[in-house]
Formats: C-alpha cells, structure tokens, sequence
C-alpha cells in the first residue's frame, strides 16, 4: 500500500530544497518507489527499487517500458494493458494499483508484483509527477499456489477416499462431510453442513455419542463402532476412529472423525450367528434323537441277547443229553451232527456275549482319572503268560506312559488289542510283541500294538473295526468279531481314533489316541 503524502510534501517533491528529505524518507521504506517526472521520465531509484532491477536504467521513458518488458495479469494470463499500469493511469492524475507479472531479459523467469500509482501534484492542482510503489509478492504467490496445491491434493485424497470423513466444532456442529459420508447417508454436503451431529446418529447410540464428544475435548481418541442414521430412517453400522482437533495455540477446535461402513458385515455375522443358533438347535435335536436311538437299540440288543440264551441253552442241554443219552443208539453222522449243533450254540453263544460287551460300552459311565497306560499293559501282558506259560512270548512295554481316561475301559482296550496280538502270533515259535508311543511329535499322542504274527491284507482295512467282520476263519482262528468294534468305541468316547496296517505273515500294528483335537491333525502313517 503506497504510503499517505501531504500536499506540502507533494508540492516541494521536485524542488532540490526538499530532496535530501525527500531521499531519505524513500530510501527507508521496504517498499521500492520510483518518482517520473510529468513526462513520465524517471528521476528516482530508492535502493529498494534497485532491488528489483525492474526497470533497467534510470531516467527509461514510457515508450522503452513498452520494449523491454513482457507485463501479463497474473489470473488471466493475458498481456497487460499498458494503459493500465500504474505509472500511466497516476500521469494521467489517478491513484491506481494492480497485480502483475512482469518478465525481462533481467529476469526471464518473471516476477510477480504490486504495483500501485499515486500522482504528484501541486496546491494548485498541477500534475507535477507520479510516485510508483513497487512491493515483489513472487514469494507470496508461490506459497498461496503451494498452498493450493496442497489442499487440492488434500481435498482429491479426502473426497476420493473409501472412507467417510467428518468434522465437527466443539458444539457438535458439522464443519465438514466428504461426499463418501454424505452419499452414505443419503445426504448432499450442503445439507449436513452446520447441523448438529446426533442428527444423524441412531437414537440408540445417542448418548454415547454426547459422552463421547466429552472425551474430545479432554483430548482422547478412541475407535469404536457406531449406528448412524440413513436419511430413509433406516440404520448404518459402522466403525469410526475419532481424534480431537486443536489450533496452532493449543485450543480445542472440535474432532474428526473416519467413518468406516460396516452393515454388510454385521449383516454377514448376524447371520452365521442365526445359522450357527440353528445348527446347533438342529445338533441338539439330532443328538437326543441319536441317544434315544442308541438306548433303544442297547435296550433291544440286550433284551434279544438275554432272551436268545434260554433257546441255545435248552438246544446245548438237549444235544448233550442226546449225546450223552443215546450214543450207542446214534451213527457217526449223528454224533457228527450233534457236535456241530453243539458247536454252532456255543458259537451262537459268543456272539451274544459280544454284543452284550459292545452294548456296556455306551452304558457303563465314564469316570476320566490319570491311569498308568504302562502298568495296565504290563497286567494285561502278565495275564496271557499265565494262560498259557507254555509259549514263547516276548513283551517289550513302554514304561512311564500316564494319560487321562477311563481306567476300566483302557484296560479293555489294551486287552483285545495285546490279546489278538497274542493270538495271531501263535504259529511262531518266538513271538514278539511291542507296546509303546510313536516318537514323531504331533497334537495327540499315538500308541501302537505291535506284533510279528499272521498280519492281514491291507485290501481289507475297512473290514477291521466292523461288528462279526473277520478277515479269518473261525478255524485258523477264534474269535467273535466284536473286539476291535468294542475297542474303536471306547476310543471314540475318549475323543481318539485307532487305525492298523499289516502284511500278510509280517505281522499287524494297531496305532490309537486319546484326547485328539478336532478336527484330526494326525494322519493314518504311510
């Protein structure tokens, strides 16, 4: 802004009487100044002016302006009238001031400045001059348009984002909404702008949200899911992560708050929570009609088991009497007969058995205590010795082993699987027999039942664990075919699995667990 000059002054301005007082107030002022006569040539530099280096050599006419400058308006970009300068419109008696870029061979890259005109004139009304005032605002120019930039990228970021973003004052009142946010709440910017926030918060998070803005101000930021309110009434689930905002003083200035849409995905997880309520409603209902099957089934087998035994006993006790009775009245095909249907009662016999044993395995109650897995091999391994010392037999037990367990219905297991491994060892004439755990670490822990006897064929795994499924004859080999289902069921109970391989006449391993983690993380070996 040209600074004000008094008449006096202005009268004195070109007498060489005023000019040392004159010089010395210019050459002080941070603006550069240059005086033109009424001719329009320059008389006066202030150092400042020099600075510049605007206008070349001192005493330059008007018309060298016209050549040796390059003047546009900085907006428009278009040359600049020269009948607009500054200089021109003071000559011709009017106080005038524009912006403009100015380059020259002095400064091809240009300079931006105010430029502002005052004419000089004396008490009678004389033109006399003009002072030109001259203030470079390039620097200026450049952080405006750096700051332009910057919040034209900002305002890119922030309305190109896939996040709401809010602003409010310390009253609650929206200062700003990205158009992500207001289109989510079926808004324009114009219409949220100014009004209060908990206009559109769901009616029940209203009153967090006001314990919330508290928080703001006491400077705490905090992420949290909020309900806010579309403008057809229905509600938004989202997550927003709210800070508080302060000047460049230090005071609170209100928060901001990004905004997060969500309402699909609670929608996803009501859902698999209304699927997973109806799933297990439905396991529920499948699991008690499964038990009561099963107690109907127990019940059934029992009751057919104990009311079979009175026929097979009166069958055994006729053939035997008959036998007995009326030998010497028989032939040999009738004794040979009476043999077999002995023979076949006794079989019939038990298999009820067998059935009876798989039944009170569901029935009997289960009481998990820690139970020496060892010292029950050894007991069971000391029981077959004694039933028939007369064999060769090699046991080598894994000492130490304890896990949790039904100590009843582990011995059971241990007894069918170390007592087939003793009967299909019979035909050797050294007998060896391991029991232990599979040193590979894994989720459960594995046992195995080992032996070098009459092993199967792999063909007819799944054949192994069946009720009265045998992969040998009755007369190679006796048995019921209910040991391995009974063992496979207890071990079901203890939450493990059994599995085997075998090579015919190399022998059979029987591999089980305990306890394993659903789902099975163990694979049957290779």
């Amino acid at each position: 802004m040209a600074p004000d000059i008094s008449d006096a002054l202005a009268a004195g301005l070109f007498q060489a009487a005023h000019q040392p007082l004159i010089r010395a107030i210019v050459d002080n002022l941070s603006e550069g100044v240059i005086i033109a006569d009424a001719a329009g040539t320059i008389v006066y530099f202030s150092p400042s002016a020099r600075a510049f280096q605007l206008f070349g050599l001192p005493r330059m006419g008007q018309e060298t302006w016209r050549t040796r400058f390059t003047i546009t308006d900085p907006i428009t970009q278009r040359p600049f009238d020269l009948e607009r300068l500054p200089l021109v419109r003071a000559l011709a008696g009017e106080v005038h001031a524009a912006d403009m870029f100015v380059q020259s061979d002095l400064h091809p890259e240009g300079q931006h400045l105010h430029v502002s005109g005052q004419p000089v004139k004396n008490p009678e009304g004389e033109l006399l001059g003009a002072m030109i005032f001259i203030r470079d605002t390039t620097r200026e120019r450049q952080a405006e348009a750096r700051q332009r930039e910057a919040e034209q990228r900002f305002r890119l970021i922030v309305e190109a984002a896939q996040e709401g973003i809010w602003t409010i004052d310390p009253e609650g009142n929206t200062t700003y909404v990205n158009r992500h946010l207001a289109q989510l709440l079926g808004y324009t910017e114009q219409e949220m702008m100014g009004r209060d926030a908990i206009d559109f918060i769901a009616e029940e998070h209203r009153a967090q949200v006001l314990v919330n803005f508290r928080k703001r101000r006491e400077g705490i930021s905090d992420v949290h899911e909020l309900a806010l309110r579309h403008k057809s009434g229905r509600t938004l689930w989202t997550i927003i992560s709210s800070n508080p905002l302060y000047d460049a003083a230090g005071h609170y200035t209100g928060a901001l708050g990004t905004i997060t849409d969500i309402t699909q995905r609670r929608q996803a997880e009501q859902r698999v929570i209304q699927l997973n309520e109806d799933l297990e409603r439905r396991i529920a209902e499948r699991t008690a009609q499964l038990e009561f099957s099963n107690r109907e089934l127990e019940a059934f087998a029992y009751s057919v088991a104990h009311d079979l035994r009175a026929p097979l006993r009166s069958i055994s006790s006729f053939t035997l009497a008959l036998s007995e009775d009326c030998a010497d009245q028989l032939p040999s095909e009738g004794q040979d007969s009476l043999k077999r249907i002995r023979a076949a009662s006794q079989r019939m016999s038990d298999l009820i058995d067998g059935i009876l044993a798989l039944s009170r395995v569901n029935r009997a109650e289960f009481q998990e205590t820690e139970v020496n897995v060892s010292t029950l091999a050894r007991q069971c391994a000391e029981q077959l010795k004694r039933w028939q010392p007369e064999r060769a037999v090699t046991f080598h037990l894994q000492e130490g082993l304890v896990d949790r367990g039904d100590v009843r219905l582990l011995r059971s297991v241990l007894e069918n699987l170390l007592g087939n491994a003793w009967k299909f060892t019979r035909e050797r004439p050294q007998a060896e027999i391991h029991f232990g755990v599979r040193p590979e670490p894994g989720p459960s822990r594995v046992y195995f039942v080992r032996d070098n006897g009459a092993g199967f064929d792999m063909e007819y795994q799944g054949k192994l664990f069946g009720v009265f499924q045998r992969l040998h004859t009755q007369q190679e080999f006796e048995g019921n075919g209910v040991g391995l289902a009974t063992v496979q069921r207890i071990l079901r109970r203890h939450g493990g699995r059994v599995w085997g391989e075998g090579q015919v006449d190399q022998g059979a391993t029987f591999y089980f667990t305990l306890h394993e983690p659903p789902p099975s993380a163990i694979p049957p070996p290779r």
